[in-house]
């Protein structure tokens, strides 16, 4: 097909089929090419502050990993974290000029803000505990199969379809996550003597409740929408997550003061990459497509495997790199089926 134009005289021209030029689908899209350019620019930006974001997770992890080490108890480095990510949290709060608490004229929104930090708090306690006792790459396999559990609350929060592609994927997921974790009856040969069944269990619960309360946060955090400027989670959270962790530390666990320079350092660097993952992670979010943009956070994945060869000696065996492989080609299925619908 051929565009006539007015200064043209009307000559019967042999048809040909030409596939439309960029110009030409932007303008009939309405869109100018310097929009498209901006938008472009916008879109490539955003993936580079989702990597950014994985690479500040990844970092805030091999910070815990290095404490757990250092023998610090996990609801310590928890604590530890939520002061700092409390302080910058009402920082932020100030600079933006928005309560820490929350609009009030959203009846009813607070207590979905209390339900999201809360759940945010669990989530990150139980990950912090699993990457203590397991390798980091293990834990955080595991721990990244959060989508699987979004898209159940889901569709039950927020209505959204849950389809046979999904569960499929879910049921896939499981498999992997037995592969990461190599249980004794089936792979007695390949226990690594150092790392007990029983630790191996416990870290794996624990990455699994830490996964299913923080899919619960996220989608607490879409159900409340634009309404609340992500400064305010970060305040509840912080500050949820600082209360809890204060009571259960004491109560449960031995706590101690950092004795080095480096102890202090890394303590203090778990709120700090915990702070700036999430910032980048909400810019991101905002400039990138939906769906690839989520997709970058697996990313994550790929950080914690090189810190954990390069920083702690933690080579994994090909069943950890199948299992890994599996549970994140599932969650990027599920999340790009998502985006497919979405945009269909």
């Amino acid at each position: 097909m051929h565009i006539d134009h007015q200064d043209q005289p009307v000559v019967e021209q042999p048809q040909h089929s030409r596939p439309p030029t960029e110009a030409t689908a932007l303008l009939s899209s309405g869109e100018s090419i310097e929009e498209a350019n901006k938008r472009r620019r916008d879109e490539l930006k955003g993936y580079i502050f989702m990597g950014a974001s994985a690479l500040g997770f990844a970092t805030n992890s091999a910070c815990v990993k290095a404490l757990a080490i250092a023998k610090f108890p996990s609801l310590q480095i928890v604590f530890a974290r939520s002061i700092v990510q409390l302080s910058l949290g009402l920082l932020g709060c100030l600079y933006y000029r928005v309560s820490p608490l929350g609009p009030s004229d959203k009846p009813g929104i607070h207590k979905w803000l209390v339900l999201r930090g809360a759940a945010g708090a669990f989530g990150n306690a139980c990950f912090f505990y699993a990457v203590s006792v397991m390798t980091l790459a293990d834990a955080t396999v595991i721990f990244f199969t959060g989508p699987v559990f979004s898209a159940i609350f889901a569709k039950l929060l927020l209505g959204e379809p849950y389809d046979t592609f999904d569960k499929i994927a879910s049921a896939v997921c499981m498999l992997g996550i037995t592969l990461v974790l190599k249980p004794s009856a089936v792979f007695a040969h390949m226990v690594d003597e150092q790392t007990t069944e029983l630790h191996q269990g416990r870290g794996a619960t624990a990455a699994l409740v830490g996964a299913i309360s923080g899919a619960l946060a996220y989608c607490v955090v879409r159900k409340v929408g634009r309404a609340v400027h992500s400064m305010v989670h970060v305040v509840y959270f912080g500050f949820l997550s600082m209360v809890g962790s204060s009571i259960m530390m004491f109560a449960t666990q031995e706590p101690r003061m950092p004795r080095t320079i480096y102890e202090w350092t890394v303590m203090s660097l778990v709120g700090v990459f915990a702070f700036v993952g999430q910032a980048f992670l909400n810019r991101g979010l905002q400039l990138a497509p939906a769906g690839p943009g989520t997709l970058m956070r697996n990313l994550d994945v790929v950080f914690a495997f090189i810190f954990g060869i390069t920083l702690f000696d933690e080579v994994p065996d090909w069943i950890s790199v199948a299992g890994a492989t599996v549970i994140v080609g599932c969650t990027v299925a599920m999340g790009a089926h998502k985006w497919l619908s979405h945009t269909r």
